[in-house]
């Protein structure tokens, strides 16, 4: 019984030592597949770095193509319109070239012509010649315009002298008809030079009245005129109208008084 005890402890130590190598071979190969799990999910890990990575850079070079495209498209565009240009300008420069080339026949008539109306003069000298030309006829044109403006003034100063020598005749013949008609006639008796008055040998007897104005005349020559300041039958006091005296004149006794108007009398 005994031996059967131990016969089964051994059995039960055998079995249990089995067990427990069989659990540790078991576990070992647990961890190396665990260990190669592990190493697999680094590997794609790694890998879904790489490619991650790779995406992105494929994307950078996509945005970069797009970007160059874009860059090209608008480059060549550019160059599209700058050929426009040119071809522009070209047009137009051929257009100048034209009308330069026209100018030129102008210009090459033009002097054939100066050629023509200066012979034997240089065509360097030209500018002066025309310069000189042109001096010569604005003192021509001065001279014509100097002429004119003192013709003008001589026809000016004629046609005033005109009217005054008029004005002069008409006032004369008036003065022929005052004097003509005029036949009141008296003689300054008494002259008073320091106060401007005179006494006259004449009065209300002879057609005075208080508004006659008078003439005074000596050898039929007018020196001023009078104003009736105070009248008698005979005899009647007047002074001399201020402005009225010509220059230089002194009145005496003896000078003659006609009327100034006829209608006064």
């Amino acid at each position: 019984m005994k031996l059967i005890s131990y016969a089964l402890a051994i059995l039960a130590i055998a079995a249990a030592g089995f067990t427990g190598w069989t659990a540790k071979d078991n576990y070992s190969k647990e961890v190396v597949k665990r260990d190669g799990l592990i190493q697999e999910n680094k590997n794609l890990t790694k890998s879904n770095n790489v490619k991650e990575g790779e995406k992105t850079a494929a994307d950078s070079a996509k945005d970069l193509a797009l970007d160059e495209e874009s860059k090209a498209k608008a480059e060549l565009e550019a160059a599209k319109s700058k050929a426009t240009e040119l071809a522009n300008t070209l047009d137009s420069v051929s257009g100048d070239l034209e009308v330069a080339a026209a100018e030129k026949k102008k210009i090459d008539a033009s002097m054939d012509a100066l050629r023509g109306k200066f012979p034997g003069i240089e065509l360097e000298e030209v500018p002066r010649v025309v310069k000189d030309m042109e001096t010569s006829q604005k003192k021509l044109v001065g001279e014509e315009q100097d002429a004119s403006l003192v013709k003008k003034r001589l026809e000016e100063d004629i046609a005033k002298n005109l009217a005054e020598s008029s004005r002069i005749v008409e006032k004369i013949n008036q003065s022929i008809k005052r004097v003509e008609g005029n036949t009141f006639q008296a003689t300054i008796v008494a002259v008073d030079n320091d106060w401007n008055f005179v006494v006259i040998g004449a009065g209300e007897k002879s057609g005075l009245t208080g508004e006659s104005r008078l003439l005074i005349q000596r050898d039929g020559r007018l020196l001023g005129k009078l104003l009736i300041s105070k009248l008698e039958p005979n005899t009647a006091v007047a002074d001399v109208e201020p402005g009225s005296l010509r220059n230089g004149v002194v009145l005496q006794a003896g000078d003659q008084v006609i009327l100034e108007s006829v209608s006064a009398n």
